[in-house]
């Protein structure tokens, strides 16, 4: 899958695990790379935190996050639920398939992920146009089609923030040993206008 970057690493880190890579200059996406860094080992303290990174000569190119909801969070009371943070790839390292792969990773390594739903977050103020080259309907193209590839389906809610712009969407991986309980709680908590 990597065949064009068959140097790069990827690497699990679960809760109290060190992230003892720097990150690489161009993974400034949601902050500078020295403050993002802090950031991850912080939500590692969360014993349900789990961060895949990618990593090309002793540095983080790329990482995504898995975390519990934040506890205002209507789908906080669901305990199976998880939400996937951010998601970078160094804009150099961009169009070499590392995404997937950390995607695939992340899942992969995830303990009891097919008795969970993992719930994500798309808002076009996050992401890359600049470098990108893209439009941000073309972006949003791109974005869904990395996410279906490692699983996940379009859902939809009633959130205000995935309302507030056309481009804006959210998508889930729905575990495979999901009951048919918990997969009906997490929709009506979704989006209860339509149940």
């Amino acid at each position: 899958m990597l065949n064009k970057s068959r140097d790069i690493t990827l690497l699990s880190l679960f809760s109290a695990q060190k992230l003892l890579y720097p990150f690489h200059s161009d993974l400034s996406c949601f902050g500078e790379p020295d403050k993002q860094r802090s950031r991850l080992q912080r939500i590692l303290s969360d014993d349900q935190t789990q961060i895949c990174i990618a990593i090309h000569q002793e540095e983080v190119v790329g990482y995504v996050t898995l975390l519990p909801p934040e506890p205002e969070e209507r789908w906080s009371s669901l305990s199976y639920v998880r939400v996937m943070g951010a998601l970078e790839v160094a804009s150099i390292y961009r169009r070499r398939h590392i995404a997937c792969a950390i995607l695939q990773r992340l899942f992969h390594d995830a303990k009891d992920i097919e008795k969970q739903i993992v719930l994500a977050f798309a808002y076009y103020w996050h992401w890359d146009l600049n470098h990108s080259e893209l439009g941000v309907y073309e972006y949003k193209r791109m974005l869904k089609r990395l996410l279906i590839s490692a699983g996940m389906e379009e859902v939809y809610t009633d959130e205000p923030d995935v309302h507030a712009h056309s481009a804006n969407f959210s998508m889930a991986r729905i575990g495979r040993n999901l009951s048919t309980e918990h997969m009906q709680r997490f929709f009506y908590t979704l989006n209860p206008r339509i149940w």
